[in-house]
C-alpha cells in the first residue's frame, strides 16, 4: 500500500527525518512511535503532502505521489486526523462531517444553477455517506450537536468519521486517543479495528500508548531522532534494547 524510500526532511538546520525506510502492507495496523520530537508527525506530513521530502521516495500503490499537494494525494484515497483537533467550532457534528465529503465533490456555477437536476441528488448521496459512518461511530445522539459543546472523547470520534466519509483505502491516524481515559481509548481502538475490518481501510496509527500499538497493531516501527531504530511485530519491537532507551533512557520493559 505505501512504501517510504530513504525520507529525509530538515526545517533549516534541524533533521526532523532522516534515512526512513517504511513499508505498510494493504489491510494491516501499522503503528509509528517514538519519543517527542522523534519525527513522527513530520513522517505523517511528508506521506499527506503538507512537508514534501527533500530527499527520498514516497509511493502509493506503486505510484510516485512526492511532493504531491494534499488535495491530490487525499483524491488517491488517503485521509488523515490531526495530532491536535482540527474541527470547526461552531459548526454541527453533522456538518464537520459532511466537510470530509469535499473529495468527492464537484462544485461548479453550472451545478448551483441547475440545483434541482445536479446538485441535489448528488448532495442525498453524500448525506446518506455521512449518515451511514454516524451510525457506524455511534455518533447519532450528538450529530446536531455544535461540536465544541461536547467531550473530547467524541471530537476525537468526530474527526475520525470526518476522514472515514472520504472513503479511504489507506488511513493516517496522528494520535487519535491523546487526552483519552481508558474507556474512551478502548473505543476508539474497537472503531479502528472495525474500520479495517467492515471497510477495508489500511492504517497506519501514531501513539504514545503502547498498549494500544500492542494491543491492535500487526506491526510497528520505532524512531528516534528522526533515524529508524526498530521495525517488526510490537512484542519483539518493545523488547529491543535500543527502543527501551530511547523511551525511558535505562533497562526497563516498555509497558
Amino acid at each position: 500500500m505505501l512504501e517510504c524510500r530513504d525520507v529525509e526532511r530538515r526545517f533549516g538546520g534541524l533533521v526532523a527525518v532522516t534515512g526512513v525506510d517504511m513499508h505498510i502492507r494493504r489491510g494491516e495496523i501499522f503503528g509509528l512511535v517514538g519519543p517527542n520530537g522523534s519525527g513522527k508527525t513530520t513522517m505523517t506530513n511528508a506521506i499527506t503532502g503538507f512537508f514534501p521530502p527533500q530527499k527520498g521516495q514516497i509511493l502509493l500503490n506503486g505510484e510516485d505521489i512526492t511532493g504531491l499537494a494534499p488535495h491530490k494525494v487525499a483524491r488517491r484515497g488517503v485521509a488523515r486526523t490531526f495530532q491536535n483537533l482540527a474541527l470547526f467550532n461552531g459548526m454541527t457534528v453533522l456538518d464537520n462531517i459532511l466537510l470530509g465529503r469535499h473529495v468527492h465533490m464537484k462544485p461548479s456555477v453550472l451545478r448551483t444553477a441547475l440545483y434541482p437536476w445536479l446538485s441535489r441528488p448528488e448532495e442525498i448521496a453524500h448525506r446518506e455517506v455521512v449518515e451511514e459512518v454516524i451510525d457506524f461511530m455511534q455518533l447519532e445522539n450528538v450529530r446536531d450537536e455544535p461540536v465544541d459543546a461536547i467531550p473530547l472523547g467524541l471530537k476525537k470520534r468526530v474527526e475520525l468519521a470526518r476522514a472515514l466519509v472520504a472513503e479511504p483505502s489507506f488511513l493516517v491516524l496522528d494520535e487519535p486517543m491523546a487526552g483519552m481515559n481508558q474507556e474512551e481509548k478502548e473505543y476508539m481502538a474497537r472503531f479502528i479495528l472495525d474500520a479495517r475490518e467492515e471497510r477495508g481501510v489500511t492504517v497506519m496509527l501514531i501513539e504514545h500508548h503502547m498498549d494500544i500499538i500492542t494491543g491492535i497493531c500487526d506491526r510497528m516501527m520505532v524512531l528516534s531522532y528522526g533515524e529508524v531504530i526498530d521495525t517488526g511485530i510490537p512484542k519483539d519491537v518493545i523488547a529491543d534494547p535500543r527502543v527501551i532507551k530511547a523511551y525511558l533512557g535505562g533497562a526497563h520493559a516498555v509497558q
